[in-house]
């Protein structure tokens, strides 16, 4: 399922992104989080490495709310190119696959992966523009 995590409380294991409204506070799974699995993050990766240079898929990146804006349209725009039903194979063009065999399972059931792909960004926008009101930066937290 390609999906945003809400609640902290439901993560399995430690291999998650973690997108905190604020600062880093040297402390991780906060309850104000939000988080995605590696592979659904992977998918919208290329959108930060375009529009937040210093963007570090290990590390911590504090972006200012500035920087979220760009983002966001970019990410309006990658979720309009897959609205726009693009042919599979031009996908590598605009989402990233961490793994090997990202692809490859994205591809086994591409309507549904691409309709979920979809909802993610949506959410992941109004939460973002929800938190821009009273955050200066909002946190990527990487693995």
């Amino acid at each position: 399922m390609i999906n945003v995590i809400y609640d902290v409380k439901t993560l399995e294991g430690s291999c998650y992104i973690e997108v905190l409204p604020n600062r880093y506070n040297d402390k991780c799974w906060n309850a104000s989080s939000i988080f995605f699995t590696e592979d659904n993050f992977g998918y919208i990766v290329p959108v930060f490495e375009k529009c937040y240079k210093k963007f570090d898929y290990f590390g911590v990146n504090e972006i200012d709310i500035d920087t979220w804006k760009i983002i966001l349209k970019e990410l309006e725009s990658l979720k309009q190119n897959l609205i726009n039903d693009p042919k599979p194979n031009s996908l590598k063009r605009i989402i990233g696959f961490p793994f090997i065999y990202s692809e490859k399972e994205f591809m086994e059931n591409y309507d549904t992966h691409v309709k979920q792909l979809c909802l993610m960004i949506t959410e992941f926008q109004l939460w973002i523009e929800e938190k821009s009101v009273s955050a200066k930066f909002i946190s990527i937290l990487g693995m």
